[in-house]
């Protein structure tokens, strides 16, 4: 019983309409999580998520969204349909279904990504496909290092450039 008391104090932070226990864990329903630090701020909410009991840092997420501010001129928006949140080193795995789409108008397709709310890195060992007015581009992993502003693609890189598109930009 002390235990628990501990948990629901610990998840203060984490908002949650509904809260249960189960074998698997601890069930919330409709949670939301928001962090910051200087302009780089992050909102995290799913449709039900699972805090295990043998780790209550990691909570198991289904149908997420996020929004992340990487600073005053990048935000990123993210879809996926399940997903993994470590409290304890502010990371979020997403995968199964993502979509991912950036304010400089990118649109990106994924099977799985790793996430550092703290640094705003970006990893992903899976093909994905990256869409914009100006073309596309298709690479079997992606790193994206925000401190460098450095994106890394790797592994059968495919790039479709639409010159139209560019020529309608600089008018």
């Amino acid at each position: 019983m002390a235990g628990l008391v501990i948990l629901f104090n610990v998840l203060g932070s984490f908002g949650a309409s509904n809260i249960s226990l189960t074998g698997d864990g601890l069930v919330m329903d409709r949670p939301e999580l928001s962090g910051h630090d200087g302009d780089r701020s992050y909102h995290v909410s799913a449709l039900r998520a699972i805090q295990r009991l043998t780790d209550p840092r990691i909570i198991d997420l289904e149908t997420i969204r996020a929004d992340i501010v990487l600073n005053a001129d990048q935000q990123a928006r993210i879809r996926a349909l399940r997903g993994t949140y470590n409290n304890a080193e502010e990371t979020l795995r997403l995968y199964d279904g993502i979509q991912l789409e950036w304010s400089e108008g990118y649109t990106v397709n994924l099977a799985d990504v790793e996430l550092d709310l703290n640094s705003g890195a970006l990893r992903t060992d899976q093909p994905l496909s990256i869409r914009s007015d100006l073309g596309s581009i298709r690479a079997g992993h992606l790193i994206y290092d925000e401190a460098d502003g450095v994106v890394r693609f790797t592994d059968g890189i495919r790039m479709t450039l639409n010159p139209a598109a560019a020529g309608e930009e600089k008018e």
